[in-house]
């Protein structure tokens, strides 16, 4: 009798926890008012090379009309700078260079990718170092032209096409010049 009254307490016990457990609970939930958050992915189309190295030192979107501005551009504090080989980043896969940094509502104009002097690229087994001349700089640059609105994630996926931002002439010299589309998707945040 004594192990009958143990187990229906015991049973009478949990099916209380679950229940009282599985009872909603109104959760605050941080909203952006003047604010969005955004992030910034990153991934390489199909290649015919085997190999394609760039290095990325930052992110940046640009805020104001006139880019000559010193304050024009706001960096996004990218998380995964450096060099990635964007033959490995294709299909579905990317890389997250900014994760959900909160920026203040108001229009984009440009988002940018700021990149360092180590790219290289890899073709029939021969390494080529790219040289990025100043003329094709700005070639790193998307236009955005969107007004960022409070309490959304703005979602940007940058495409970067290879083959396109190749250029080898017959001497072996090798040019980058970026060729990108971007890709933007919003959520809202609640």
């Amino acid at each position: 009798m004594s192990s009958q009254v143990t187990f229906k307490s015991i049973v009478l016990c949990v099916l209380s926890f679950v229940f009282l457990n599985s009872c909603s609970k109104e959760y605050d939930t941080e909203t952006f008012d003047n604010s969005s958050l955004v992030t910034v992915k990153i991934q390489g189309t199909e290649s015919v090379f085997s190999e394609a190295k760039i290095e990325i030192l930052d992110v940046q979107l640009r805020v104001m009309e006139n880019m000559t501005n010193p304050n024009a551009w706001v960096s996004l504090n990218a998380i995964n700078t450096g060099v990635h080989d964007l033959s490995d980043i294709t299909n579905d896969d990317v890389v997250t260079l900014v994760d959900f940094e909160e920026v203040p509502v108001g229009f984009i104009y440009d988002i940018k990718l700021v990149l360092g002097d180590d790219h290289t690229v890899k073709k029939n087994g021969i390494e080529y170092t790219l040289h990025c001349s100043e003329a094709y700089e700005s070639a790193s640059i998307n236009m955005v032209q969107k007004e960022l609105v409070a309490n959304m994630v703005y979602d940007f996926l940058i495409e970067f096409e290879i083959d396109d931002s190749v250029i080898l002439n017959s001497t072996g010299d090798a040019q980058l010049n970026p060729k990108m589309n971007t890709l933007l998707r919003r959520f809202e945040l609640f």
